[in-house]
């Protein structure tokens, strides 16, 4: 019965990476404070990551600290982002799971870890009135990750596109409160 039990282990292992707890107010309104999500690993080919995917991911540089995002930008596309609008190949992406969202504390994080700064840097991050614009283009491997609350959200604006690498899964289902038990689908 034990080695039954251990093989299963073994294969939830395989395929997640675990829960996570979110830190902060990025992911507002799709996902609060202190929610916590089940992710699965997307290292498989079934579950390569789409545009409006959430994931988990480790900061770029070194610097420390899990992160939950969403998928804005895939591999070798070119990015813009305007007066707080997306631009994908020239194109203006439309942002549904934007629209709402709160400005708050500077928390940002998953897993009970703050970011380096807690906020985003000026040097990435583009302005609402459209005074800045910065522009980034993914490489073959790399995924442009953006919080839903922009106003208080430390991203790839600040810290660049995320390596594949990096990304440790795709959130999946909200399992804490309990209350809010679902699946997190695409957008």
């Amino acid at each position: 019965m034990s080695a039954l039990v251990s093989c299963l282990q073994g294969l939830v292992n395989i395929f997640f990476s675990g829960r996570y707890r979110v830190e902060g107010d990025s992911m507002l309104p799709s996902l609060a404070h202190r929610e916590s999500v089940l992710v699965v690993r997307t290292r498989f080919r079934w579950n390569w990551l789409r545009r409006g995917d959430v994931v988990v991911f480790e900061r770029p540089g070194g610097a420390g600290g899990i992160y939950i995002k969403r998928v804005v930008g895939l591999p070798g596309e070119d990015l813009r982002v305007a007066g707080g609008r997306v631009y994908l190949d020239g194109q203006q992406l439309e942002e549904r799971y934007v629209q709402g969202a709160a400005v708050s504390e500077g928390r940002d994080s998953a897993e009970g870890r703050d970011s380096a700064e807690g906020r985003d840097s000026a040097e990435g991050r583009d302005s609402a009135e459209g005074r800045e614009s910065r522009e980034w283009f993914n490489g073959p491997d790399e995924y442009f990750l953006m919080g839903d609350n922009r106003a208080d959200s430390n991203d790839s604006r600040a810290f660049g596109p995320v390596s594949a690498g990096l990304i440790k899964g795709r959130a999946w289902f909200r399992c804490w409160p309990p209350r809010l038990w679902r699946p997190i689908g695409r957008i």
